[in-house]
């Protein structure tokens, strides 16, 4: 999975594959240089178990998508609290913001198509950084429920089981319609795995 090259924890014959394989890339006469890594990376017994979703996600009544999300980002807060504790660190805080306020850069966005810029950044770098953080967040959190589910495992629960996944899927839909290009490059590029695209163009 993209951002998950070293598969599952404790695999050093496959990490060391992996590094060597990167390290060979040096003795190219002339770069860039992009190379599939011919080999998956294993799964762990955990992708059979999939991800139990550690809160309640029902949407209610009055829910549009983006008041779901911001809810869910909220529910989700004592699973990361709870990942902190483990990790002593977190990856999120590219944007600044707080997981709540990033998530409501995101509903509002998916309800008025505006965006309050980052920094000066264009709108769609300010989404990326806003939309980095939050998939971190989730991905963060859901590694705090019992066992240890792999990449695989977190990224089906992500897209297919929370209001999050909806949300980014909803916002890669408003990307490809807008005039604006930060913001198709942003759908083009970084924002819905390709992998993820193709199997709910399949679904």
């Amino acid at each position: 999975m993209l951002g998950r090259p070293f598969g599952v924890p404790n695999d050093a014959a496959f990490q060391e594959r992996v590094l060597l394989a990167a390290l060979k890339l040096l003795a190219a006469p002339s770069g860039p240089v992009l190379v599939d890594y011919p080999e998956d990376a294993p799964r762990s017994d955990a992708a059979a178990q999939g991800v139990a979703c550690p809160v309640s996600f029902a949407l209610a009544a009055t829910d549009d998508i983006g008041s779901a999300f911001v809810r869910e980002v909220e529910e989700l807060q004592p699973w990361h609290d709870r990942a902190m504790e483990r990790r002593g660190r977190s990856m999120v805080g590219l944007s600044k913001l707080s997981v709540v306020d990033a998530a409501k850069v995101i509903a509002r966005l998916l309800r008025d198509n505006v965006v309050d810029s980052i920094d000066g950044l264009s709108p769609g770098e300010t989404i990326k950084l806003v939309c980095e953080d939050l998939r971190t967040y989730y991905y963060e959190a859901a590694a705090a429920r019992p066992g240890t589910p792999d990449a695989d495992a977190v990224q089906h629960w992500f897209w297919h089981d929370t209001a999050g996944g909806r949300a980014f899927l909803a916002l890669h839909k408003q990307c490809v319609a807008s005039a604006d290009v930060s913001m198709k490059r942003l759908c083009n590029f970084s924002l819905v795995p390709r992998a993820v695209l193709l199997e709910m163009n399949k679904a």
